[in-house]
C-alpha cells in the first residue's frame, strides 16, 4: 500500500471537517500530499447573466459570488492549518456537482485515496434514487475511498480494523490494506466472512443448516489460509457469519468494537446495486465506524 496523494472532498461543514481530520492522520502516517476539494455553485451565475429579472438576478449573483469567495477563504484557512501541521496541501474550488468535482480532481492528480464525509444526511428523493455524494464517488472512483461515517477517534494508534472478506480480488486487496494500516498504527485486524442466505429466513429449506455448516467450514479454512498467505499476525481474529451480508457485517463491526471497516468495492452502478445487493453501499449508510472501500 503506497499513498502519495489524498483528495479530500469537503462541503466546508462538519462532514467535510471530519473527512479532513481523518485524511490528515493518514497523510501524517504516509507523508502524502493533501488536495482539499470543494464544489462551488458559482456556475449558477452564468445561467443568470442574460436573465431579465433585473435587480433580483443581480442580488442572486452577488450572493453566489459572496459564497464563492467565502469558500475560497475557508479552503485557504484549512490549507494553512495543514501546512502548520507540517503537511503538503493544495486546494481546489471548482464549479459543478460535488462527486464530479471530486472524481475529476482525483483523476487529474492521480490520487491514491479519496476521503469524503458522512452520507447519512442524504435522505431526499434524488439521493434515494441516485445515491449520496459518497456513494457516487465510491461507485466511480479510480482509487480507494475512505468514507468518514459513524464514530471516529482522535488517534488511531492501536486501532482495531474489521475487514469484510468475500475472497474476490477486491476483498483480498482490502485485507492487504488492513494488514498495512494495522502495521503502521500498531493495531489489529479482524476478518469477517458472511455466507449470504439464498432466500428469506422464513422460507429456508430444511437442508439449509447442513449446507450452511459446510459453507461456513470451507470459509473458515480459507480465512485461516488467508492469514498465512497475506502475512497477517497469527492471532488475527476470524469469524464466519450468515445472513444479509451488509447488515451482518455492520452488526459484527459494532459487536467487535472495531474502529474501521475495510471492504472491497467493485464500483457497481446504482441500479445493479439495488437489484443484486451491494455491500459497500449498505455499509456507507449503516456502518458505526468509517469505511474504506478498496479498489485493487
Amino acid at each position: 500500500m503506497t499513498i502519495k496523494t489524498i483528495v479530500v472532498g469537503t462541503d466546508l461543514g462538519e462532514s467535510g471537517r471530519r473527512a479532513m481530520q481523518l485524511a490528515v492522520q493518514t497523510a501524517r502516517a504516509t507523508n502524502a500530499t493533501l488536495w482539499l476539494v470543494h464544489a462551488s455553485e458559482v456556475g449558477l451565475e452564468h445561467g443568470l447573466r442574460e436573465s431579465p429579472l433585473g435587480v433580483a438576478a443581480h442580488a442572486l449573483r452577488q450572493r453566489i459570488k459572496g459564497r464563492f469567495e467565502s469558500s475560497l477563504q475557508k479552503l485557504e484557512s484549512e490549507r494553512r492549518e495543514c501546512e502548520t501541521a507540517g503537511l503538503s496541501c493544495q486546494t481546489s474550488c471548482e464549479e459543478g456537482q460535488p462527486w464530479e468535482t471530486i472524481l475529476r480532481t482525483a483523476v487529474s492528480v492521480n490520487a491514491d485515496l479519496i476521503a469524503v464525509g458522512d452520507p447519512a444526511g442524504s435522505i431526499g428523493l434524488p439521493e434515494r434514487l441516485l445515491g449520496s455524494t459518497a456513494e457516487r464517488v465510491v461507485r466511480q472512483a479510480p482509487c480507494s475511498v475512505l468514507v468518514v461515517c459513524g464514530r471516529t477517534r482522535e488517534d488511531y494508534q492501536g486501532a482495531r480494523i474489521a475487514v469484510g472478506v468475500d475472497f474476490s480480488p477486491h476483498g483480498i486487496e482490502a485485507v492487504r490494506w488492513a494488514r498495512d494500516v494495522a502495521s503502521a498504527v500498531n493495531g489489529e485486524v479482524a476478518l469477517f466472512h458472511v455466507v449470504p442466505h439464498p432466500i428469506t429466513e422464513t422460507m429456508l429449506p430444511t437442508e439449509w443448516p447442513s449446507v450452511l455448516r459446510g459453507l461456513a467450514s470451507a470459509a473458515h479454512a480459507r480465512l485461516t489460509q488467508l492469514v498465512v498467505s497475506e502475512g497477517l499476525a497469527p492471532n488475527t481474529s476470524i469469524r464466519v457469519l450468515d445472513g444479509a451480508v451488509g447488515k451482518m457485517l455492520c452488526n459484527a463491526v459494532a459487536e467487535a468494537e472495531a474502529d474501521l471497516l475495510f471492504v472491497g468495492s467493485r464500483g457497481h452502478g446504482r441500479l445493479r446495486g439495488i437489484m443484486l445487493g451491494d455491500t459497500p453501499q449498505y455499509c456507507l449508510r449503516y456502518s458505526p465506524v468509517p469505511v474504506l472501500a478498496v479498489r485493487p
